[in-house]
């Protein structure tokens, strides 16, 4: 699937965007993919990252939050024709498969099925959920982590969490290959941030568990020797020690 945004202001399209990359990031600074330069964007606003075949928002902690088709939003999988507003900029969520652009009623009604996958939380809830507005780098304050297969034939094979995100399901493209009737395509992905390694459970009727607490669709900080446990896939969470 090919996907892009169109970057829009005063209801004119200024520059369009393809996402080709696994991480598409959004903000005020000149380093992000798309640059607004408007005051009412952050410096390090949002980020669009593609799991799979899913093209999934997120607000990282921004001062002025989110708006996807007039609600306030900290993750959202996105769908052809979503208006994402950022200030006085808006930005269009393009399925090139698609065809036509629907209205901003009917982009509404296709989000209606999809809001179990879209948070909305107040401004404190945002720096709970997400934490730091900063982008992923690769600061050496922060470890590199890996995961460690427990069961099933891929057992004691370890698999380095070296990405900004690591997707888990059975779908194709997923890092980690989790088989079974009931586990999504993409069911759970774990993300890299400035303050750690979270997970986050996305889709499927098999949850997604962290120390046999099943996880929601708001991302849950990973520590040293948790273990993650999806369907009949068990994995240890460990931090690699450096030097």
């Amino acid at each position: 699937m090919a996907y892009k945004l169109m970057l829009k202001f005063n209801g004119e399209v200024v520059s369009e965007y393809t996402l080709e990359n696994v991480e598409t990031t959004i903000g005020r600074k000149s380093e992000n993919t798309i640059h607004i330069d408007n005051m009412a964007v952050s410096s390090h606003h949002a980020r669009v990252v593609l799991v799979g075949n899913k093209a999934i928002f997120e607000d990282m902690g921004s001062t002025n939050g989110s708006v996807i088709n007039g609600r306030q939003v900290t993750k959202h999988v996105l769908r052809h024709g979503d208006q994402i507003i950022m200030g006085k900029h808006e930005l269009v969520f393009v399925d090139t498969s698609m065809g036509e652009l629907p209205t901003q009623s009917g982009a509404e009604e296709d989000g209606e099925g999809d809001m179990e996958k879209t948070m909305v939380l107040t401004a404190q809830g945002r720096m709970n959920a997400f934490g730091s507005a900063e982008p992923v780098t690769n600061k050496p304050s922060l470890p590199m982590a890996s995961v460690q297969i427990l069961s099933g034939p891929q057992a004691g094979k370890t698999i380095d969490l070296t990405g900004s995100i690591t997707s888990i399901g059975k779908g194709e493209g997923c890092k980690i290959v989790v088989k079974g009737l009931t586990v999504g395509k993409q069911a759970a992905v774990i993300t890299r941030r400035p303050t750690g390694y979270h997970i986050t459970h996305l889709e499927g009727l098999s949850r997604t568990k962290v120390n046999s607490d099943s996880i929601s669709s708001e991302p849950r900080i990973l520590k040293d020797g948790d273990i993650i446990t999806l369907s009949d896939m068990k994995m240890e969470f460990f931090n690699k020690l450096v030097g």
